[in-house]
């Protein structure tokens, strides 16, 4: 299995306990995250505070390099958890991108969900072309992507790009993105089109790994979490499978001019 991250935790927290038991069961699973890559020095604004509430809890240095450093390292303890296999590329995810005028992409939070522009839609190109690299290597009997619930932008560009690159290739489950799924969709959203949704039913074993790999993402609790993040994750969980803990998917995504 091929499963498709946008950032260097998105897969663990949203799809882990599926990813646990795929792994339990001998299937070979690769986690390969798009916006992995460094972003330069001197850091954006909205991102250098990012970086100081890494520093206050400890866990990452001041720059670029020391903070993608930090977090593809934290990414290979959790997938260690899984026993599945992390990939990392280059590409520079929104926090750390610049226009082509030089000019912050993102200058505050309402700009990570902000619509796409050109210069991020080149980027869905981009993406396309290497996961259709990657599909044809790894020749995966499924893959799972994110299905952009929430609007994040680089969720919603990693979405794009694995819609185009995937059609006509292996099956697809799209899964439901956390944390942003614990908030009531906008309307107009990804999620207010993406129809019925399936619940992967999840062991309490498989669960607990997912819970054990999530906290290996330490510098991003800070920005996501409380202190009663796996409370949270569960009761989402149960809430999903009807009581006993599950992940929520679909089988397909809405285009972005609104047909499927």
């Amino acid at each position: 299995m091929l499963v498709v991250s946008a950032h260097l935790d998105d897969a663990v927290l949203s799809w882990g306990g599926t990813i646990a038991g795929l792994t339990r069961r001998g299937v070979r699973v690769v986690v390969l995250t798009v916006f992995a890559g460094q972003g330069g020095d001197p850091l954006p604004p909205y991102a250098e505070q990012y970086h100081s509430w890494w520093r206050a809890s400890g866990t990452a240095a001041g720059t670029a390099a020391a903070g993608m450093r930090l977090r593809r390292e934290e990414d290979a303890r959790a997938c260690a958890v899984l026993a599945a296999e992390p990939a990392h590329l280059d590409l520079i995810e929104a926090l750390y991108r610049r226009r082509s005028d030089g000019s912050p992409r993102c200058a505050a939070g309402d700009d990570l969900f902000s619509a796409p522009a050109p210069d991020d839609l080149a980027l869905v190109r981009a993406v396309a072309g290497v996961l259709a690299g990657w599909v044809a290597e790894l020749a995966p009997g499924e893959v799972h992507a994110p299905a952009a619930v929430g609007g994040h932008l680089d969720h919603v560009l990693t979405a794009r790009a694995c819609a185009a690159a995937l059609r006509g290739g292996p099956p697809v489950r799209w899964y439901e993105d956390l944390p942003y799924a614990l908030e009531p969709p906008e309307p107009g959203t990804p999620a207010a089109g993406l129809g019925p949704a399936a619940a992967s039913p999840l062991t309490g074993g498989d669960w607990r790994r997912k819970v054990e790999a999530a906290a290996a993402y330490r510098s991003q609790h800070p920005m996501l979490w409380d202190d009663d993040w796996p409370d949270r994750l569960l009761a989402h969980a149960r809430e999903v499978g009807g009581g006993t803990p599950a992940e929520r998917h679909w089988a397909a995504l809405p285009s972005p001019n609104g047909d499927h």
